[in-house]
């Protein structure tokens, strides 16, 4: 039956594990481990003692595993804008189709007599790499063979048996062992080289996400994607498979550029718009775009 669904995943472009829940008690002993012996910075503490939650809700079924999937997506796209006349290109990331994703998962649970629910606030990177379904790069970013880094994750409970329990240790990338590319390419110093842990103080991805003014000590040559950040992705040899998977013919006329800038309410944007906009993820961080945007089309 696993199998099967994991099967399933691989003809959709995708790579899953059915993980036993019980494995939830062994991740709340490891995160206590991590919280007493790592130096957390107050955004961490919050991310592991509120944002992550080990236990299971109460649903109408006996949840007896989870269904951990990685959801591919393309690299990322090249994204043109027009301001006063001019085109300028940028990148953007783009987003999973999750809906595809859960309409085979759930006709394959529904086929087997099983049900799902959406598993919220797991912390999904860790549940990935000790069920062997990815491995820790030195950027903090999990990887999965055939997939590199290009893919989102989301995680269902449901009363589906696992028929094989691959749990183990977290896995560090090997290729990272005697690499520091991601390290020397980082534009603000984020990627530490003694630990897996990077400084999400200096990580760009972390600050683009985040409206307000730019810190002073930001390069400006370091912007080039309207959220997030690439550079450790690009530059890393486990993508090399990837560079392809790019979407190159996306762009956004000087008004629809002009209404991003003021942040316009995503409601009032047209279908076409609003289309665009979801698909390349920006309405997550709606809040920061302007600012991000006119940073870009300053450079």
């Amino acid at each position: 039956m696993k199998d099967n669904l994991e099967r399933i995943a691989i003809e959709n472009g995708d790579s899953l594990k059915i993980i036993p829940s019980i494995h939830l008690e062994d991740l709340e002993n490891i995160f206590n481990d991590f919280k007493a012996n790592e130096d957390l910075n107050d955004f961490q503490k919050w991310i592991v003692n509120e944002l992550y939650q080990l236990d299971i809700p109460k649903q109408p079924f006996q949840v007896n595993s989870i269904i951990l999937v990685a959801i591919q997506h393309p690299f990322y796209a090249k994204v043109k804008f027009t301001k006063e006349g001019v085109e300028k290109t940028f990148l953007s990331l783009v987003v999973s189709d999750f809906n595809t994703t859960e309409a085979y998962i759930k006709r394959y649970t529904e086929e087997n007599n099983c049900s799902i629910v959406e598993a919220k606030n797991l912390p999904l990177k860790r549940l990935a790499v000790h069920s062997g379904l990815a491995c820790y790069g030195r950027n903090n970013i999990t990887y999965i063979n055939g997939l590199g880094s290009n893919f989102s994750y989301k995680a269902y409970f449901t009363d589906l048996l696992c028929e094989e329990d691959t749990w183990g240790e977290l896995q560090n990338a090997k290729a990272c062992t005697n690499c520091s590319l991601c390290i020397n390419n980082c534009p603000t110093g984020a990627i530490r080289k003694d630990r897996f842990l990077i400084d999400n103080t200096k990580c760009l991805s972390f600050i683009n996400e985040v409206p307000g003014e730019f810190p002073a000590w930001i390069p400006v040559q370091s912007h080039h994607t309207l959220y997030d950040c690439l550079k450790c992705q690009i530059i890393c040899p486990m993508n090399h498979t990837q560079k392809d998977n790019i979407i190159e013919n996306i762009s956004f006329t000087e008004e629809e550029t002009n209404l991003l800038l003021e942040g316009h309410p995503l409601n009032n944007l047209s279908s076409e718009l609003k289309h665009k906009v979801n698909l390349l993820g920006i309405n997550q961080w709606y809040s920061a775009i302007p600012r991000n945007l006119k940073t870009l089309l300053e450079l």
